[in-house]
């Protein structure tokens, strides 16, 4: 989910200029009752959009929301830009993304969500504000993975209790058959073991 160095500069001098001309003298006219414009299809602003949420750059988003861009459109790998905010740590970026009524629960091609991304990532603070959205607490991925399983996967272990006060089951079974207690003690993680029994797990 990185954003390259070439990806970057893009954003920063050709992206700015092409949004920037298109929202001033075009808008008015490609989006009507509703709909989107081809504008908005076009293979470019599509790669500056993601461009934009990689790097952070809440003003391009920004243009592109008031445009009426797409917000779901999805990267190949089933990213979205919201996704991409959260994993790249953004939370501007995520709060206009959230402001815009992205989905906050949309996930990729694994069924992760931008929740399960930042837990991966470590990156707490863009956690706590997902948990302030809709979402279903206990969304699993395809593998049958939650939130709460990601954070004691990982070691997030600060956010266990987090999650189960906001109504994650500490004692989830996954589609193999397994619970995170079970996946802490078969990995000898003494830590994770005693957050999760800490918060009711006992299975």
């Amino acid at each position: 989910m990185r954003c390259s160095s070439a990806t970057r500069r893009l954003v920063r001098t050709v992206a700015a200029t092409a949004l920037s001309a298109m929202v001033t003298a075009s808008c008015a006219h490609v989006y009507q009752s509703g709909t989107y414009s081809a504008v908005t299809a076009t293979p470019s602003y599509t790669e500056d959009w993601f461009a934009a949420a990689r790097a952070g750059r809440t003003d391009i988003v920004q243009a592109l929301i008031d445009a009426h861009f797409p917000l779901e459109t999805t990267t190949p790998e089933g990213y979205t830009a919201l996704i991409l905010s959260a994993y790249d740590n953004h939370p501007e970026t995520l709060k206009a993304l959230l402001s815009a009524d992205a989905n906050a629960c949309a996930a990729d091609r694994h069924g992760n969500t931008a929740l399960m991304g930042a837990l991966f990532k470590g990156e707490t603070n863009i956690a706590k504000m997902l948990l302030d959205t809709h979402c279903d607490i206990d969304q699993t991925n395809n593998a049958g993975e939650t939130a709460l399983s990601f954070a004691a996967l990982f070691g997030r272990l600060d956010m266990i209790p987090v999650l189960v006060a906001h109504g994650a089951n500490a004692n989830h079974v996954d589609a193999r058959g397994g619970t995170a207690l079970q996946m802490a003690i078969a990995q000898h993680n003494p830590a994770a073991e005693q957050a999760l029994r800490r918060v009711g797990a006992t299975q």
